[in-house]
């Protein structure tokens, strides 16, 4: 197998259920075997990809879910149980290794513009006359 360097535009076939055009990625890296057209992306273009991926779907990325856990001085495990997710959940989502459902982007998104939001929702939980009550 032999592998060439490429450098030039990348077009990107997306799952249909994300989105169905395709993006092109401008001076993009990436190997590609002459013989059976297999290719294997440079880490810039993986990341790349995967940035246009939280895009179009409307995600905060990896980055920005760190940064607003560090903004509200939280540790993952911290952030995680007041989401009410598992304790693994938020290394998962800010080292990129799974993708936060749109559910619960909102839910981090709420906590980032309303900080006291999810103590809110605790208090509403332990009070007596539950969410509806007048005290």
């Amino acid at each position: 197998m032999t592998m060439d360097d490429r450098h030039c535009h990348f077009s990107h076939e997306w799952p249909e259920e994300l989105s169905r055009k395709p993006s092109i990625f401008r001076n993009a890296d990436w190997r590609e075997c002459r013989s059976c057209g297999a290719v294997l992306l440079s880490p810039t273009l993986t990341e790349r990809i995967e940035a246009k991926r939280y895009k179009i779907a409307g995600l905060l990325t990896p980055a920005e879910i760190k940064a607003a856990r560090t903004r509200r001085g939280l540790t993952q495990v911290e952030m995680a149980r007041q989401l009410g997710v598992g304790d693994k959940s938020c290394l998962r989502w800010e080292n990129g290794l799974s993708i936060q459902s749109k559910a619960m982007d909102t839910l981090i998104r709420a906590v980032i513009l309303f900080s006291d939001v999810l103590e809110a929702v605790e208090h509403s939980r332990q009070s007596e006359g539950g969410l509806f009550s007048d005290h």
